[in-house]
């Protein structure tokens, strides 16, 4: 285990970099933060080396987790306890800081189990990609696609409200709308669109073959989508003048009604 004292080192300034998207797209890299999210890298076999200090030793499962580390033989990093803020982007990293290889994906990587994949044509507010990315994993969702003009998929807000799904559900961005609908066809998904526009509401479609569900930008809706090229529209009906439902919201319920459809509340876990 090296210890970095100096913020003037070399490598930390480079992963300090690592906070803009332009310096994570050139170097394939990105920060994570917290026990958790270090946990579910590590097994996904993702972490190039890790920023540790005193901190992360007060508690049994972050000894726990420096001892995977070390058994895993991963590059170790001490650094103090102001060092490791200058890397993380919150007040409380719990004493340990990831850098994290990124996973590209294709279409041909995908490889579907469920029968159940999103779609998310220009969303914008990190927030909302996170939580539908949590959602996903909870969901068994075999694949997230990102049409062009969605947010950049690891930045550090959406990598924490992940909750550690950015390891588990595969996510596209390098792929367009004329490519992805021919892809769906071929792969028998039915194309299933949340728009508040539709006629039918949510609840009175059949879900149970493969549905590619997508969700548009959450002021302008579908910006690279051809709604007339979608097969089914459905709405989730709002009482009193709501205008809409925050887009991971939305998509969380859409979602569980396939589930819900598919499989029957009584046999998800935990219920």
């Amino acid at each position: 285990m090296e210890f970095i004292s100096s913020r003037q080192n070399s490598l930390l300034k480079e992963r300090c970099k690592l906070r803009q998207k332009k310096y994570r797209e050139k170097t394939g890299l990105f920060l994570i933060e917290g026990i958790r999210l270090v946990e579910e890298a590590i097994k996904a076999g993702q972490v190039k080396e890790v920023f540790v200090e005193e901190s992360l030793f007060n508690t049994e499962r972050g000894r726990e987790l420096f001892n995977i580390i070390e058994n895993n033989a991963l590059p170790i990093f001490q650094v103090s306890k102001d060092i490791i803020k200058v890397l993380a982007d919150t007040e409380s990293p719990q004493g340990i800081v990831g850098v994290i290889a990124q996973k590209k994906f294709t279409l041909s990587d995908v490889s579907i189990k469920n029968g159940l994949v999103l779609i998310l044509d220009g969303l914008q507010d990190p927030g909302n990609l996170g939580t539908i990315w949590r959602t996903a994993w909870a969901a068994g969702v075999d694949a997230i696609f990102c049409l062009p003009g969605t947010v950049e998929p690891y930045n550090s807000k959406i990598v924490r409200a992940t909750m550690g799904g950015i390891f588990h559900v595969p996510i596209v961005t390098d792929t367009e709308w004329p490519l992805l609908r021919q892809w769906c066809q071929e792969k028998g998904f039915e194309l299933v669109a949340g728009d508040l526009k539709a006629e039918r509401n949510y609840f009175t479609v059949n879900y149970t073959e493969r549905v590619a569900l997508l969700i548009g930008n959450e002021a302008k809706g579908f910006l690279t989508v051809n709604l007339d090229e979608v097969g089914t529209r459905v709405k989730i009906p709002m009482q009193n003048e709501a205008e809409s439902l925050n887009a991971a919201v939305a998509c969380g319920i859409l979602v569980y009604e396939i589930i819900k459809q598919r499989t029957g509340l009584s046999q998800l876990k935990g219920l």
